[in-house]
C-alpha cells in the first residue's frame, strides 16, 4: 500500500501559472499575488472594484498587462497641504 497521498487532479498548483491568449498572458491568481508581496485574499478584494480575471478550468487567472493598468488607474494621490502661513492659520482659529 502506498503511503503517499495521491495528488488530486483538480489542484491549482497542477494548472499552468502561466497561459497565452493571443497576446495577452495570463498568470495564475496566487502566483500574481505572490510576486506583488501580498496574499490572494487582498489582491481578490480588488476584484468588486473592476480588477480584471477570468477563469480557465475552474482557477482564476488574470490578464498581467491589462491588471497592470488597472492597478495604476487605482492609484491614490492626495493634494498637497495649503501653502497658507501658520502664522494666518493661528489668528483664525
Amino acid at each position: 500500500m502506498d503511503t503517499e497521498q495521491r495528488l488530486d487532479p483538480r489542484q491549482r498548483e497542477l494548472k499552468p501559472e502561466r497561459i497565452v491568449v493571443g497576446d495577452e498572458v495570463f498568470i495564475r491568481n496566487d502566483v500574481l499575488a505572490r510576486s506583488l508581496g501580498e496574499s490572494e485574499r487582498s489582491l481578490n478584494r480588488a476584484d468588486r472594484l473592476g480588477a480584471p480575471y477570468r477563469f480557465f478550468g475552474g482557477v482564476k487567472y488574470r490578464p498581467e498587462r491589462l491588471h497592470a493598468e488597472f492597478v495604476m488607474r487605482t492609484v491614490q494621490v492626495r493634494k498637497p497641504p495649503d501653502k497658507r502661513s501658520q502664522k494666518k492659520i493661528r489668528r483664525r482659529a
